[in-house]
């Protein structure tokens, strides 16, 4: 059975009162990072927060704005919200695997993991929204490549 992105990741990154130490994720950060999201809020405070760690981040409130960006830049991870107005995340998924393969999905939603992996099969990882940065951080930093020297 496959697990999820968050058991793989390593012991430390899910024990209490742990926090990451980004500096080695510099080096790594060089990649491009879209959000996909129709909360403004939520777009702008993962834009500060990958910012702050050195990603260079954009930003998309719906499909069709994802969509100009997936064929103008080269992402090398999203993050997907699912549910949003007009195209659901569901389908903005499909269209991702489908016309640029190599980049790697993170489903963030405030619905249970479980439930947004019966919505979108085959992410590369899922973000409950309730767990806080430091997960979604740690989540990050495995798909980025770098899962070492992160935890202090």
């Amino acid at each position: 059975m496959n697990q999820t992105h968050v058991e793989r990741l390593p012991e430390y990154y899910q024990q209490k009162n742990k926090c990451l130490l980004w500096d080695e994720i510099n080096q790594v950060s060089t990649q491009r990072l879209l959000v996909i999201d129709d909360e403004a809020h939520i777009r702008d405070t993962y834009n500060r927060l990958f910012r702050h760690y050195g990603f260079e981040v954009l930003t998309a409130s719906n499909a069709t704005q994802a969509n100009e960006m997936l064929v103008q830049n080269k992402i090398d991870i999203v993050l997907l919200d699912i549910k949003m107005a007009e195209v659901d995340g569901s389908v903005l998924f499909g269209l991702i695997r489908t016309f640029h393969r190599n980049i790697k999905v993170v489903v963030s939603s405030v619905y249970p993991v479980d439930e947004q992996k019966e919505r979108i099969e085959g992410a590369d990882a899922y973000f409950d929204k309730s767990d806080g940065k430091d997960v979604l951080l740690g989540i990050i930093a495995s798909l980025s490549g770098d899962e070492n020297g992160l935890v202090i």
